[in-house]
C-alpha cells in the first residue's frame, strides 16, 4: 500500500499520513484507490487527483475500485488502512510541508519554521478504536473540551491533556499517538500527561502561542541528533 500527495500535478509518495486541508491525497491499496480531498484544496488539485487515480486503475485494466472521500467524511475502512501507516493527522497546509521534511530527513532542520500544533483526539464519531484520527484545532485553550483528549506537539516537548470526561479509548490513543510523534523525531523528546484542573504548564504552553520556541532545548536536541 502506498500513500501519495498530489504535488504540482504529479503524485509524490509520502511515508507518513499527514493530510493537509489544502491538498489532495491518493491512497493506493491495489484493489481500491482512494482519493482524499482536503476542504481547502483547489479545483485543479481535485481534478488532478482524480486523473492520477484513474491512471492507476487503467494500469490494472480497470480492476481497482475508485473511491473519493471528502475531508470529514472518512469511512472506517479508509481510516483503518491509513492507520497501518501511522496515526492520521489532518493539519493546515502551511505546516504540513515542514512536518514531512522533518520526518523524511530524520532531522529537525525545520525547527526555525516550526509552529506548534494542537490536535483533538475524540472517539465520539468512531466505534472502532483503530478508525480514529487526530485533527488540528486552533492552538488555544479555548479549543479544549472536557469530553476529549488533546495532544500539543511543541516540536520538542509533546504534551497530552485529558479532559475530565474523556474516555479510556481517547486516553489510550492519545498516549499511543504521542509516542509515535516522539519516535518520528531525532533525539529524546519529553512526553507529559496533564489532567484537566492540574494543567498549568499545558495552559501556559498554549498561551505562549504556536510560534514560541525554546531554543535551549533545540540546541540539546540538535546535539543528540548528531550523536545518533
Amino acid at each position: 500500500m502506498k500513500l501519495y500527495m498530489v504535488n504540482q500535478g504529479k503524485l509524490e509518495e509520502i511515508s507518513k499520513p499527514y493530510f493537509s486541508t489544502g491538498d489532495v491525497y491518493v491512497l493506493d491499496n491495489d484493489k481500491q484507490v482512494y482519493v482524499w480531498v482536503g476542504s481547502k484544496c483547489s479545483v485543479d488539485e481535485k481534478t488532478c487527483g482524480a486523473a492520477e487515480a484513474r491512471s492507476l486503475d487503467e494500469a490494472r485494466k480497470g480492476i481497482a475500485k475508485l473511491i473519493t472521500i471528502d475531508q470529514g467524511e472518512e469511512t472506517p475502512e479508509f481510516l483503518e488502512l491509513v492507520g497501518t501507516l501511522g496515526p492520521m493527522r489532518i493539519v493546515e497546509k502551511n505546516i504540513a510541508k515542514t512536518m514531512l521534511q522533518d520526518v523524511d530527513t530524520n532531522e529537525f532542520a525545520g525547527y526555525n519554521d516550526w509552529k506548534s500544533v494542537l490536535y483533538r483526539v475524540s472517539s465520539e464519531e468512531f466505534e472502532d478504536i483503530n478508525a480514529m484520527k487526530m485533527v488540528q484545532v486552533p492552538f488555544s485553550k479555548d479549543s479544549l473540551d472536557s469530553e476529549d483528549c488533546f495532544i500539543a506537539d511543541l516540536g520538542i516537548d509533546i504534551f497530552i491533556w485529558h479532559g475530565k470526561e474523556c474516555n479510556v479509548k481517547e486516553k489510550f490513543k492519545s498516549g499511543q499517538w504521542a509516542r509515535k510523534l516522539d519516535a518520528d523525531r531525532p533525539g529524546e523528546q519529553n512526553e507529559k500527561i496533564f489532567e484537566e484542573g492540574d494543567d498549568e504548564d499545558f495552559i501556559a504552553a498554549l498561551e505562549r502561542g504556536a510560534d514560541y520556541k525554546d531554543h535551549s532545548k533545540y540546541v540539546q536536541l540538535k546535539a543528540e541528533s548528531e550523536i545518533d
